[in-house]
């Protein structure tokens, strides 16, 4: 199911698209083809409710596997999510970002034109090698804020379990201190050396 901001956002898409005589080949839910002279785009959507820098890294890592497919591409999303995409490393892939608010959109960075015909031979092996470069530096990114996210959740672990152990000490410690009162002789060791008989006393005692 579409989602309304996903719909809201691919409305503007086709808006600005038509505006700026582009001809759009192809669609779906969330992403648009279009062609623009002789280049291929692709506006991709790039929508998270609650978008975190992981989660943006690998949505953006998948994206890289399918970009030497088209000469221009683009991300399009959303303020609260732009905020987390690591501008540095789209530009090596030479992707492009639109945001979009809640009345209109627009380009926030270029997409570098890229060489898709295959006659260009080396340099297209290049360019390939390059992109997958950048992949594996995006995958590498997204290793390492999961391994940061597992140590957080080591750490916040050991917490509760050192808070638990210090309340059951404190609870120990209020039942071996005990409450100063004569226990007569006559009464078994077994009794007499329980924790519980000076409370169960000095209440008896109390009332």
């Amino acid at each position: 199911m579409v989602s309304f901001i996903t719909a809201k956002v691919m409305e503007f898409l086709e808006k600005w698209i038509k505006e700026n005589g582009l001809v759009e080949v192809d669609k779906g839910d969330d992403y648009v083809i279009c062609r623009e002279g002789n280049n291929t785009v692709m506006y991709r959507g790039l929508y998270l409710e609650i978008p975190t820098e992981g989660d943006v890294a690998k949505e953006i890592a998948l994206m890289a596997k399918d970009r030497v497919l088209y000469n221009k591409y683009y991300i399009v999303t959303t303020p609260e999510v732009v905020n987390f995409i690591d501008g540095g490393l789209i530009k090596k892939l030479g992707i492009g970002v639109m945001v979009a608010d809640d009345s209109s959109i627009k380009e926030v960075m270029r997409s570098i034109p890229i060489e898709t015909t295959p006659s260009r031979g080396r340099d297209a092996d290049q360019r390939i090698e390059h992109l997958e470069r950048v992949i594996n530096t995006l995958e590498g990114k997204v290793k390492e804020l999961e391994d940061k996210l597992n140590q957080l959740t080591q750490v916040v672990n050991e917490l509760r379990r050192g808070t638990q152990r210090g309340e059951e000490t404190a609870r120990t410690g209020v039942m071996e201190q005990g409450v100063n009162v004569q226990v007569p002789d006559n009464v078994p060791s077994f009794i007499k050396d329980n924790p519980w008989l000076g409370i169960l006393m000095s209440k008896s005692e109390s009332t």
